[in-house]
């Protein structure tokens, strides 16, 4: 007797939950529209990846997939798009900044998230300590890592920092929520 019923994905992931080789997990899960639609209902702070490319050049995109991952050792991971170049250049470079936008930093998100070939040309920006591009205005908080592993996440690259150095301020972050900027109030408030 044959069923239609695929197996669950539980069946499918096996061992993947012991953190095993990728399983292949095509068809199951919600599809790419619903994805979206949630993953939108998913408050997130917007930062700025920051790298150098070979020439030294800065480069860098827009990411609301930063979160802080271990306190010994000190550990932070971003989402990046296997295509990007920004991937390619922390790669290569071994090291990354990431430049935490203040709520009033959509106009510099909305500006690395564009396709602008060189998008530091009119950013006002340093090198941190380490050589990686830290924004000058709009920034609540400035991480500077090495490049400590990458692991597949499907169609994104889960990059984990080791932070080497960092500042922060009391400025209040920019939150993308449903497709849109907002801020907190500001601290203390």
């Amino acid at each position: 007797m044959t069923s239609s019923t695929p197996p669950s994905p539980g069946a499918a992931l096996g061992s993947a939950r012991s953190m095993s080789a990728p399983v292949h997990l095509a068809g199951y899960g919600v599809d790419a529209d619903r994805f979206r639609g949630l993953a939108a209902s998913l408050p997130t702070s917007v930062s700025v990846i920051t790298t150098t490319a070979e020439d030294g050049s800065p480069i860098g995109m827009t990411s609301g997939t930063v979160c802080s991952l271990s306190c010994e050792p000190p550990l932070l991971l971003v989402c990046l798009g296997k295509a990007s170049r920004t991937l390619q250049a922390i790669r290569d470079r071994g090291r990354f900044g990431v430049n935490v936008l203040d709520s009033n930093g959509s106009e510099i998100s909305a500006h690395f998230a564009s396709r602008v070939a060189d998008k530091f040309a009119a950013t006002g920006w340093r090198r941190g300590r380490h050589g990686s591009p830290v924004l000058e205005d709009s920034v609540v908080a400035f991480l500077e890592c090495e490049l400590y592993q990458v692991v597949d996440g499907g169609d994104h690259a889960i990059v984990v920092g080791l932070i080497m150095d960092g500042e922060h301020t009391d400025a209040s972050p920019l939150v993308y929520f449903r497709r849109s900027y907002s801020g907190f109030g500001e601290s203390g408030e």
